[in-house]
């Protein structure tokens, strides 16, 4: 599938969040107001352009949002290190924004974005009626950057030609000062911490093959939750959101399918969700 053609939402009549992103959607089915929802977030030096094939495989559910962090593809630099925590507030506030159907909320994140997801449903538990982690980070077993470093080494030469050439341009656009301020916010966040216990249904995916999220990782993570699952995609890396967006949209569908079953989403009010997600179960 080629990669989609992204729009920028229009204005929303809800005061937008202090730590302004730009936004980017992919419409959904017309005729269906209670579609889910898709909002992406991205890992550090990449952008929602990451993205743009698995939003198209997505798309045909419901509508895909994304954004991209600060200093990110078209987002300016913030004025400070933003923490996990401020990003996490910062995603909450846009999704509230430019949700507006009753389906749920799917939230996925990529590497670090995986962080930012955790760190978003943990803060505003109504927000999303399901987590999704593709290629999870940090893995404590390599809890440092210079570990994270190394292990990134070992990803790159795996990743797929076309793959690598998003990154490249990606993490050329972000630059070198994004980037390290971008890994220390991920390396000084906890995400087994913030997983345990969230009571929502979670679906982990990884690259059978990727250094970076490894099988122990991403298991320890499902087994942190009431409903946990793994999925790992065979011959696949890091960058599996790109380079093996079938299949990744494969496993969030099932998912989707499965949550949107056993519980509705929330119906979000001027911004704030007007009833709690129970946990399926």
């Amino acid at each position: 599938m080629p990669p989609v053609r992204w729009r920028r939402p229009r204005r929303s009549a809800i005061a937008p969040h202090p730590l302004e992103l730009p936004w980017f959607r992919v419409d959904g089915p017309r005729d269906r107001p209670d579609a889910p929802t898709f909002v992406l977030v991205h890992g550090v030096g990449l952008s929602h352009r990451s993205f743009s094939r698995l939003a198209g495989r997505l798309s045909g559910e419901g509508p895909v949002v994304s954004m991209d962090l600060p200093g990110h593809g078209r987002a300016r630099r913030a004025r400070h290190r933003a923490t996990i925590e401020e990003l996490a507030d910062a995603v909450a506030a846009g999704t509230a924004r430019r949700v507006a159907g009753s389906g749920p909320v799917v939230l996925l994140g990529h590497s670090l974005g995986a962080e930012v997801a955790t760190e978003t449903v943990r803060r505003h538990p109504a927000l999303a009626g399901g987590l999704v982690l593709v290629g999870p980070v940090v893995d404590p077993a390599a809890p440092t950057a210079l570990r994270q470093g190394l292990r990134l080494l070992r990803d790159m030469p795996a990743e797929r030609p076309l793959t690598m050439a998003m990154v490249t341009r990606d993490y050329a656009r972000s630059g070198p000062l994004t980037y390290g301020a971008g890994v220390r916010s991920m390396v000084r966040y906890a995400t087994a911490d913030r997983v345990a216990g969230l009571e929502l249904p979670l679906l982990v995916v990884r690259g059978a093959q990727d250094p970076i999220a490894t099988a122990r990782w991403a298991d320890q993570l499902a087994a942190g939750v009431a409903d946990g699952t793994v999925v790992h995609v065979p011959r696949a890396v890091h960058n599996l959101v790109h380079s093996h967006s079938a299949e990744v949209a494969r496993a969030v569908l099932a998912f989707t399918a499965r949550i949107t079953q056993a519980a509705p989403g929330p119906v979000l009010q001027d911004g704030r969700p007007a009833q709690e997600v129970r946990r399926a179960r």
